[in-house]
């Protein structure tokens, strides 16, 4: 499977920074890379504020890591991808298998 892990990815968490005003700023900071396979699992759609909203799940595979959590993105190239499950976290296993969104 390891040769299967052709993509780099730049693992980035977000970080949240007050903006002086009583708000906050959102951003993404770089916090690692990883080798990662993906897998388009299929895409839905529904009309919201006037346009069509697309969205575009996928898997994403990588070797096995403690650094990765729910909420962070995975950058591949211009490709962005939301992380909202990470399966696999446990000792026996030598992958993840991240449940991503494809941003726009």
């Amino acid at each position: 499977m390891l040769a299967h892990l052709k993509q780099r990815a730049t693992l980035l968490s977000r970080v949240v920074a007050p903006d002086g005003g009583g708000g906050f700023s959102e951003s993404w900071q770089s916090v690692g890379q990883a080798w990662v396979r993906i897998t388009p699992l299929g895409t839905s759609e529904k009309f919201g504020a006037d346009a069509l909203q697309t969205r575009i799940r996928h898997r994403l595979v990588t070797r096995a890591r403690d650094d990765i959590v729910d909420g962070m993105r995975l950058a591949v190239g211009e490709r962005s991808f939301a992380v909202h499950a990470v399966l696999g976290h446990d000792a026996t296993d030598a992958y993840l298998t991240l449940m991503c969104e494809e941003l726009p």
